[in-house]
């Protein structure tokens, strides 16, 4: 995700602009360069009398995108800016992030705006959940529990994808929360680990 500069007054709604972000990598991801064209020409965000994102760096961002080499596949997903944890908590790329050591992460907190700790928090104990059903489970296990993932009456632990991480959407709180930037960068990475270990069941 971009970040943008906070202005106190008469800014853009963050929720709007993050979502509309997340929608562009997704339509990038599915290939969709047209559609990602005529979003970008119509779209307008509301103004805040809170706490927003500037709208002329929005709004030149968003039109650098316009740019036909910006809508190539292999631009449009490198445009964010990518962020980690603390340097002593760095989350790796798959397969060298573990359950536990998830687990003994603590995402950083900003007095300003970010993502809700709570929703963050518990999401974040699931991945480490599937991640540790990965670890501690035989082929024969994983390939069990992956048959039940859509029983309704099955009691088989439920294992996370890669792209129902890569979607999330968090709560933006306007005061206090973890940094958005760096849960954005540890979802994307946690998302890469996630795609490793479904791939090594096949």
């Amino acid at each position: 995700m971009m970040k943008f500069k906070i202005v106190k007054i008469n800014g853009y709604k963050i929720k709007e602009v993050d979502l509309f972000l997340r929608k562009l990598n997704k339509w990038q991801a599915d290939g969709k360069s047209k559609t990602i064209a005529t979003k970008l020409q119509r779209v307008k965000f509301s103004l805040t009398n809170k706490k927003g994102y500037d709208p002329k760096e929005v709004d030149d961002y968003l039109d650098s995108l316009l740019n036909p080499k910006a809508l190539n596949p292999n631009t449009l997903s490198n445009a964010g800016i990518e962020l980690d944890y603390a340097k002593d908590q760095v989350l790796t790329p798959a397969p060298t992030i573990t359950s536990k050591r998830l687990r003994e992460l603590s995402p950083p907190l900003v007095e300003e705006i970010g993502y809700e700790k709570a929703e963050v928090d518990k999401f974040l104990n699931l991945i480490a959940d599937t991640l540790q059903l990965f670890e501690e489970s035989t082929h024969e296990e994983i390939q069990k529990i992956k048959a039940d993932q859509y029983d309704p009456d099955s009691v088989t632990p439920k294992l996370l994808s890669a792209d129902q991480i890569r979607w999330v959407l968090f709560t933006v709180n306007d005061e206090h929360g973890y940094d958005i930037l760096a849960i954005d960068a540890a979802v994307n990475r946690l998302s890469d680990a996630l795609e490793y270990h479904w791939r090594k069941s096949v």
